[in-house]
């Protein structure tokens, strides 16, 4: 009786493990070999959501003259996701070969199911022992073929099969004009590719830059895809505590919104990145514009000056011709001036909240490489006139027989109506630094 009524007391052990709480899975210790411990501290809580255990700074030991490719039931194998200049992998034990089958772990590796990433011939070259938590450093060697499953009990690899990595080449210049280049792979895979990219493109950059304070980060980014045009994207990043990691996040993007598409075959040759990094917040406001006329016939050319106010107060201005187009009807005509995430946020809000879904990976690629940078200003000539977006392409100017027929209860899901037809758009040129805000004139268009 008393065994039952106090089993902590008696029991010391059982008493810690009630304290502890209930048992968990022991974490796969993910080597992060040239990794910055910064980076690895700010991604550790999604790392471990994912079963791991991170350890930065271990040597990124290779072990091909000391040991063979011979693999048997007790051989160590590793596991790579990111493999090159950085390289993150993670050991384990075979269970057992099957011909050219390997089965290893005996335990989920990231219970991703269908997967395609490398195998080599590992080693242990030593354990360091903890109360809380031991750690194996091992060794990666010779290359021995894909992994094709992640399961609950375990993973499986094809021998000599090469997987399909995504190759990442990144160009870094330095606030101190240094150049640096990068080049790794990371795993071909809808989930995983888009955090590593993340991953490693913030240790690029905590590597060479400040991880705290005012830093302004130029990204561009190239994504290679067979049998499509290339996707081109640019932005810039201005910020006092978090420019790494908005720069790693939206270098990322656009290769998250590929893999995540939903269209099927997509195979994503190469990533080219270019980060520019400058060691102050370079960034403008739009304060105001200024036309020299407000009245002006189809053809006539117009001067609207640009102000803009820096951080520091200063104010610099700049002035631009604006024709008015030749086939513009007479009546109002609105000049809209505004940065490229601003005036994509306007044009969402006003479309009626309709959300932009693309029916192909053409139409997709197109939608990306269009997209408003807001390192520049954008002058749109504009009037409320109504139109449609109709198979994911917008048809300002459409004629009210159009309209009605689109607008009808016989037609349904595929129309989307728009409230602005834009008769001219001009891109002003690029700037260093991040911009922000809209201004709106009118002009009085006559005969």
């Amino acid at each position: 009786e008393d065994l039952v009524g106090k089993p902590a007391e008696r029991f010391p052990l059982l008493g810690a493990l009630q304290t502890m709480g209930a048992l968990r899975p022991i974490a796969t210790p993910l080597h992060l070999p040239g990794f910055h411990q910064e980076t690895v501290n700010a991604y550790s809580s999604f790392l471990g959501s994912l079963g791991f255990a991170p350890i930065a700074g271990s040597a990124n030991a290779r072990i091909d003259e000391a040991i063979d490719a011979t693999l048997e039931p007790g051989s160590t194998v590793t596991v790579g996701i990111v493999r090159g200049d950085m390289n993150a992998s993670a050991s384990g034990t075979v269970t057992h070969v099957d011909g050219n089958r390997i089965y290893a772990f005996g335990h989920p590796f990231l219970s991703i199911g269908y997967t395609d990433m490398p195998m080599h011939k590992g080693a242990v070259l030593g354990v360091v022992p903890s109360l809380s938590s031991s750690q194996k450093l091992s060794g990666s060697g010779p290359f021995v073929g894909s992994i094709r499953q992640d399961r609950a009990t375990g993973i499986m690899g094809i021998r000599d099969e090469k997987p399909k990595m995504i190759p990442v080449k990144l160009h870094l210049r330095t606030s101190r004009n240094e150049s640096k280049q990068y080049e790794f792979e990371i795993v071909n895979d809808d989930f995983l590719a888009p955090f590593l990219l993340t991953f490693t493109i913030h240790n690029s950059i905590i590597a060479s830059e400040r991880a705290i304070g005012g830093q302004t980060l130029q990204v561009r980014c190239r994504i290679s895809l067979q049998d499509h045009p290339d996707v081109n994207f640019q932005n810039n990043v201005a910020d006092l505590a978090s420019s790494p990691a908005l720069a790693a996040v939206t270098a990322a993007a656009p290769v998250n919104f590929i893999l995540n598409s939903g269209f099927e075959n997509i195979v994503v040759e190469s990533v080219d990145l270019e980060i520019v990094a400058t060691e102050r917040i370079n960034e403008a406001s739009l304060d105001k514009i200024w036309l020299n006329k407000l009245k002006a016939r189809p053809g006539e050319e117009l001067e609207l000056t640009v102000f803009l106010r820096r951080a520091n107060g200063e104010v610099a201005s700049e002035t631009y011709p604006v024709k008015i187009p030749e086939a513009v009807q007479p009546g109002p005509l609105k000049i809209s001036v505004g940065d490229g995430l601003t005036l994509t946020r306007a044009d969402s809000e006003l479309n009626d909240g309709g959300e932009f879904i693309p029916r192909d990976l053409r139409q997709l690629v197109k939608a990306i490489n269009n997209l408003k940078k807001n390192d520049r200003l954008y002058i749109r000539l504009f009037r409320e006139e109504k139109g449609a977006v109709i198979g994911g392409e917008g048809m300002p100017h459409l004629p009210p027989s159009l309209l009605a027929l689109y607008g009808s209860n016989r037609t349904s899901g595929d129309v989307r109506p728009i409230n602005r037809s834009v008769y001219v758009e001009h891109e002003l040129p690029a700037t260093d630094g991040v911009l922000a805000g809209h201004q709106v004139i009118e002009v009085e268009i006559e005969r």
